[in-house]
C-alpha cells in the first residue's frame, strides 16, 4: 500500500502553499507524488478549452490527453469517498498527499494561521502542526516556510526510505 498523509486546516490557512512547496521539494528529491484534493464547493470549469466545453455541454465523462498530461472529468451523483479515490491512483507512486478529508482515518498534518483560527483542531491521527505562531510543543510544530523540514518529517513518519537512485535536493 502506498503511504498516505493528509494536510488539513481551515480555509485560507496556507495548506495549498505549504503543500506546493512540499511537493516541489519531494519531486526535486526524486519522489513520485500523487495528490488528491477535497473541494467543499463545486469545481470550477470556467477555462474555455474544448474539454471543459464538452463537460458544460452535458457530457458525463470527458478525458483530455496530450503527450505530457491527461485530465479526466466525471459527473457524479455523490461525492467519491477517500478510499475509492485512493484506489484509483495508478501504481508506481512513492506517496499520496491528500489535501482535506479531515474526518478520515489518515495521518494528518494540520496547517494553521493565527488570524484564521488560532486554536488547533488536533484531530485523531494528527502528527504535526504547521503554524505561523508559537504553539505548545506537545506535538511537532513547523513554521510555514520550513518546507524541507516538513517534507523530511513526513518521509520519516510514513517510513519512506530514500532509494539509492534518487537525487538529494
Amino acid at each position: 500500500m502506498v503511504p498516505v498523509i493528509s494536510f488539513i486546516g481551515r480555509h485560507n490557512s496556507g495548506k495549498t502553499t505549504v503543500l506546493s512547496g512540499v511537493i516541489q521539494y519531494l519531486k526535486q528529491a526524486g519522489y513520485k507524488v500523487a495528490v488528491i484534493k477535497h473541494a467543499h464547493h463545486s469545481l470550477d470549469i470556467s477555462v474555455h478549452k474544448d474539454s471543459e466545453l464538452f463537460l458544460r455541454a452535458g457530457a458525463d465523462y470527458v478525458c483530455a490527453s496530450s503527450p505530457g498530461l491527461m485530465l479526466k472529468y466525471q459527473r457524479r451523483k455523490n461525492e467519491a469517498d477517500i478510499n475509492s479515490l485512493l484506489s484509483e491512483v495508478p501504481a508506481g507512486f512513492d506517496l499520496i498527499i491528500v489535501e482535506g478529508y479531515k474526518n478520515e482515518a489518515l495521518l494528518k498534518i494540520e496547517v494553521l494561521r493565527e488570524n484564521i483560527d488560532p486554536e488547533p483542531m488536533l484531530l485523531p491521527q494528527t502528527i504535526a502542526l504547521v503554524s505561523d505562531f508559537p504553539l505548545p510543543a506537545e506535538i511537532n510544530v513547523f513554521p510555514h516556510q520550513a518546507i524541507e523540514d516538513i517534507a523530511q518529517f513526513l518521509l520519516a513518519a510514513l517510513n519512506i526510505n530514500r532509494q539509492s537512485d534518487r537525487n538529494t535536493p
